[in-house]
């Protein structure tokens, strides 16, 4: 068991590996998910209840660190607690992302399942296929970066978290863009049925 005087050197450290990092050192990197990797992983684990989700999550997390590490700042706490709040913020972001995903096929389950027969009729085809021309026109109408965050968000199933990351955007910013292409998007679905 590790001493008071043990600990901070240790959180020193951390610090120290955290500068290395920001600066491309590899090795310092090693070294910190040699550190780190076992106790993220296991919380991980105990919140995603799925070892292939958290190893997925333990990989995400680390390449965040390499690309993020010139933002870790000593003053706001250790290394670790910041590695930790990265990890936690990334996995309610996927759970939350998993629910709506999942509460939005049990809604329109029946829209996607078959009704009495295993091929739908031809009006059943026509009402599908004219539901989708609707929307891909009401997406036609948002602006581009709007309509690029819902397609991330819909079709390739990504948290904000994660939009914001792929497109180099601050998450606040997708939060909006997304926001406003909803309401932009019932607006012209509502407009189109009036």
């Amino acid at each position: 068991m590790e001493n008071a005087s043990q600990s901070a050197a240790r959180v020193d450290d951390d610090q120290k590996l955290m500068l290395k990092i920001a600066q491309g050192d590899r090795a310092a990197f090693g070294i910190l998910y040699d550190r780190f990797s076992t106790p993220l992983y296991s919380l991980a684990l105990r919140m995603l209840a799925n070892e292939v989700e958290a190893q997925d999550m333990l990989q995400e997390v680390f390449l965040s660190i390499w690309n993020k590490a010139d933002t870790f700042r000593p003053e706001r706490g250790t290394a670790f607690s910041w590695v930790v709040t990265q990890l936690r913020n990334r996995t309610i972001d996927r759970l939350r992302s998993k629910r709506r995903r999942d509460e939005w096929t049990e809604t329109y389950a029946a829209d996607l399942t078959p009704s009495g027969s295993a091929t739908p009729s031809s009006t059943e085809n026509f009402d599908a296929s004219a539901r989708a021309r609707e929307v891909r026109s009401a997406l036609d109408q948002l602006g581009e970066e709007q309509r690029q965050v819902l397609r991330l968000a819909f079709f390739e199933g990504l948290t904000q978290s994660e939009i914001a990351e792929k497109l180099e955007e601050p998450l606040g910013t997708i939060k909006a863009r997304a926001f406003r292409g909803m309401a932009r998007l019932r607006s012209a679905l509502r407009y189109l049925h009036e």
